[in-house]
């Protein structure tokens, strides 16, 4: 199961103000709990600046991807931020991420994207005992 959830932010998003908006977002794409193994990818948009925007070719190349932010940035939302907010669809979200990334780049529109996939069948194979005879 892949969940892809878009969240909007104007300049000055509050904490609290981000994780009611992505619980809100997870509840409505995913109503029931997420079980086993987690992969989860976070790409943040910031605002394109003046001098990037202005010119034709550097904004080109930002929203390519190849122009990308290398600062941090004041709004930046906080990995454990989002990890609290998706507790309202997986329950021990820490412990089910076997794979996390997280990616910057410049937007016209800022915002948060948060890709949540469910990794193989959500169980783990039972090792097989050997017994000496």
């Amino acid at each position: 199961m892949v969940i892809h959830l878009i969240i909007e932010h104007e300049h000055l998003l509050t904490k609290e103000t981000l994780m009611k908006r992505i619980r809100s977002a997870a509840k409505g794409q995913c109503p029931q709990k997420l079980k086993g193994a987690l992969s989860l990818e976070i790409r943040l948009f910031d605002h394109m600046p003046f001098d990037i925007a202005d010119c034709q070719k550097k904004r080109t190349y930002a929203e390519k991807g190849l122009i990308r932010p290398v600062h941090v940035s004041i709004f930046q939302p906080n990995l454990q931020h989002i990890q609290e907010a998706l507790h309202s669809i997986a329950d021990e979200v820490p412990l089910q991420m076997v794979d996390l990334r997280v990616s910057q780049f410049y937007g016209m529109c800022p915002r948060v994207e948060i890709i949540i996939n469910t990794v193989g069948g959500g169980t783990r194979p039972t090792p097989k005992k050997e017994t000496s005879r």
